[in-house]
């Protein structure tokens, strides 16, 4: 069981709910089952076969992943202020659990946050008549959570962000943290050094105008993801351009899912 103690003071709420799961659970497979039903919460459809998984597994525990996810936005809505225009909950979540988890043996480690803006800053993010630059590709080969890209979006939003990491669980936090944040882009899984080893990946918010600003993910293919489509051009292998498959027939599908999120209660029902 975590200890809530352990936990900067604004994320000791959402580590009760993790510790008031009622089954034997390794904190760090409740988390990891966590962010697979967040980031399947921002997918157009969500993801059924995710939901009876998890529903099956967890029984009576399973409508807490939604308490969960409560905690875990209102966390970020009362930290992304003026003072601080990113904040990387997830990121010192998984750092405290796998670094303590039976599972892990190393646990992980991620760039401070002073540490990512100092970095941010000295990626020229201005252009010479001091104005911020807009339209570039972005890239973090080892992204972790996510939180170099963050703040780079911070001192240069408008930008699009692409990061890579092979740890599932951390490609699919920089998709979220890429998502709450409005940022655009893509979040992939795979080898960096390997552009042909591709797992899986997500296109990050492409369809804000059409959504209204609701944060959304779209799966992305191999041949859609920015790696290794810039590998094929550096080969003299140029590769026509593939759209994002949409789902039809109705539009504007997340708007609908926004309206039965937020049940009495601040229930969150999302499959």
């Amino acid at each position: 069981m975590a200890k809530t103690r352990d936990f900067p003071t604004e994320l000791r709420h959402f580590v009760k709910v993790l510790n008031s799961f009622k089954g034997y659970w390794y904190d760090y497979d409740i988390f990891r089952d966590f962010i697979d039903y967040t980031a399947a919460s921002f997918l157009w459809e969500g993801d059924k076969e995710l939901a009876e998984r998890l529903k099956d597994t967890y029984k009576d525990d399973y409508p807490r992943f939604a308490e969960m996810f409560v905690a875990l936005v209102q966390t970020m809505n009362d930290r992304i202020v003026e003072e601080l225009d990113w904040y990387d909950a997830l990121g010192t979540l998984y750092e405290e659990i796998s670094s303590r988890s039976k599972s892990s043996l190393l646990g992980q480690f991620f760039t401070p946050p002073t540490v990512c803006d100092f970095m941010a800053q000295i990626q020229q993010p201005l252009s010479e008549c001091g104005e911020k630059r807009t339209g570039l590709t972005v890239n973090d080969p080892a992204s972790g959570s996510g939180r170099t890209l963050l703040a780079f979006n911070k001192v240069a939003p408008g930008n699009y962000l692409v990061g890579q990491d092979l740890d599932a669980i951390c490609t699919k936090m920089t998709a979220i943290n890429m998502a709450l944040h409005g940022c655009t882009g893509q979040a992939l899984n795979g080898d960096s050094l390997r552009p042909d080893n591709f797992v899986f990946g997500y296109e990050v918010n492409s369809m804000l105008r059409l959504t209204g600003g609701i944060p959304h993910l779209l799966p992305l293919s191999k041949e859609q993801s920015i790696s290794y489509r810039m590998w094929h051009n550096k080969l003299g292998e140029p590769m026509p351009v593939q759209s994002l498959t949409v789902p039809d027939p109705e539009p504007l599908p997340l708007q609908k899912i926004a309206k039965r999120q937020l049940e009495p209660g601040l229930q969150l029902s999302i499959f």
